[in-house]
C-alpha cells in the first residue's frame, strides 16, 4: 500500500483503520506472520501501539487506550532511558524490523515523538521571553519628563518543531500526529493538536 493510499484510508474510523492496516501489514509487509496464529501478549500490544501512534486517528479512541496506556506507562527518570525502553517495546512487534518498508525509521520516530510532539508539550517546551518597553504617559501630554518607562517581560511560544517531531511528521507512514502552529509568534501564536479524522 502506498503512503498516499494509506493517508486516504485514515479518514475512516479507528476500528476500520486498525483492521485495514493490520490486514495490509499481514498481507504485504509480513506474509509469514499472516499465516501464523494471532499475535499475543507484548507482541500484540507493541503492534497495536505502533498502529495507534502512527495515526492521529488513534487519539482518544477506546480501541487504542490499552495499547497507548501500555506504551506511555514505560517511564524512567532519564528521558534517554525512557526513549530506549519505549523503542525496545515497539520493537517487540515482528513487523518493526522490516527495513524494506522503512519500519525501523517509523518505530524510531514514534519512540522519539509520541507524547513529546503534542500541543501541550510543545507549547510548554517552546516558551520564550522577550522584553517589551512600555511608556506610561504622565500628567503632561506635551512633555515627556514625567513619563514612566518600564520594561515588561512577555512570554510567547516559538514556532519551532524539535528535530524529532519533524522526523515523526515526515515519516511516510504517520498521518495527523504533529500539531500545527497558529497565530503570530510574538503575539498569540501557539500549537494546536491536529483534528481527529
Amino acid at each position: 500500500m502506498s503512503p498516499e493510499q494509506w493517508r486516504k484510508s485514515v479518514r475512516h474510523s479507528v476500528p476500520t483503520l486498525i483492521a485495514v492496516i493490520a490486514a495490509n501489514w499481514a498481507a504485504f509487509l509480513c506474509p509469514v506472520y499472516a499465516q501464523d496464529a494471532e499475535l499475543q501478549g507484548d507482541e500484540r500490544m507493541a503492534c497495536g501501539a505502533v498502529l495507534c501512534l502512527a495515526s492521529g486517528a488513534g487519539r482518544g479512541e477506546s480501541e487504542c487506550s490499552g495499547y497507548l496506556n501500555k506504551y506511555f506507562s514505560i517511564k524512567f527518570t532519564r528521558p534517554d532511558k525512557t526513549f530506549e525502553a519505549r523503542r525496545d517495546f515497539l520493537n517487540l512487534c515482528p513487523d518493526s524490523h522490516d527495513s524494506k518498508n522503512n519500519m525501523p525509521a517509523l518505530v524510531d520516530a514514534i519512540a522519539r515523538g509520541a507524547g513529546n510532539c503534542d500541543a501541550a508539550y510543545l507549547n510548554n517546551l517552546n516558551k520564550a521571553y522577550y522584553e517589551k518597553t512600555i511608556v506610561d504617559k504622565g500628567w503632561s501630554k506635551w512633555s515627556s519628563e514625567d513619563d514612566t518607562v518600564r520594561i515588561e517581560r512577555v512570554e510567547y511560544v516559538r514556532n519551532e518543531l524539535p528535530a524529532y517531531c519533524k522526523v515523526y511528521e515526515e515519516n511516510e507512514y504517520t498521518q495527523g500526529v504533529v500539531p500545527t502552529y497558529i497565530g503570530i509568534e510574538k503575539e498569540d501564536g501557539h500549537f494546536v493538536d491536529p483534528p481527529i479524522p
